[in-house]
């Protein structure tokens, strides 16, 4: 009989969490090599064409890798009434910005993972597909994002699952996307309160104000 295969669920930290391991992700020795090859190969297959909505520079993404991001987060975060679209919220600019709270090594790990997405070679052993994800069809990225959710590597699966977290910190994280999901935003924290003064117990600031005290009787005139 065939032993049921079961997934070791992995946590993905972002920067703020309690960070329990040395870096960001861990796959093990394939995917650390398979990281390598996608990190380090994916410009040299195919160019991405850099897209003509971002506003840089950025201080950790490539102008490649941002247009990954972009196209990767209008699958995740498709037109719904009320929402703004990725762009409008400048959200490469703020996914650059959580990158620069990582330690390096994080930063390194999730660069190498977006050239892994975005490989046309990756992509055709895994998904059939001879282009990077960024030249695919709408139906061809939703198939990709599918392969990656769904895939027995630990790599594509955990990896993938770290991406769409960083899109949506980074996306519910703008103010704009406050109001379409009712969050009133964070709690007034600035300014000093105006308070009655207290009123201690046995002493004279017990109850209302102090009655003002009569002024001493004159000493009595002696005669001599």
């Amino acid at each position: 009989m065939f032993r049921r295969h079961r997934y070791r669920r992995e946590r993905i930290l972002l920067p703020g969490e309690n960070e329990g391991r040395r870096s960001f992700l861990k796959f093990g020795l394939a995917g650390t090599a398979l990281l390598a090859v996608g990190g380090g190969t994916w410009l040299g297959t195919r160019r991405t064409q850099v897209s003509s909505g971002l506003t840089g520079p950025f201080a950790v993404l490539t102008p490649e890798e941002a247009t990954v991001f972009v196209e990767l987060s209008e699958r995740l975060l498709p037109p719904r009434p009320g929402f703004p679209a990725p762009l409008d919220v400048d959200l490469p600019r703020r996914i650059d910005g959580l990158l620069g709270l990582m330690p390096v090594e994080g930063q390194k790990e999730v660069r190498q993972l977006v050239g892994l997405f975005e490989n046309a070679l990756t992509g055709l052993l895994f998904d059939g597909q001879l282009k990077p994800f960024t030249a695919c069809s709408h139906e061809q990225q939703d198939a990709r994002i599918r392969g990656w959710q769904r895939s027995r590597l630990d790599v594509r699966r955990t990896g993938f699952r770290a991406l769409k977290k960083i899109v949506y910190s980074s996306y519910y994280g703008a103010r704009e996307t406050w109001a379409a999901i009712g969050y009133p935003g964070p709690p007034p924290t600035g300014g000093m309160v105006e308070r009655e003064p207290r009123f201690t117990p046995g002493t004279i600031t017990e109850g209302g104000p102090p009655t003002p005290l009569a002024p001493p009787l004159p000493a009595p005139e002696v005669k001599p």
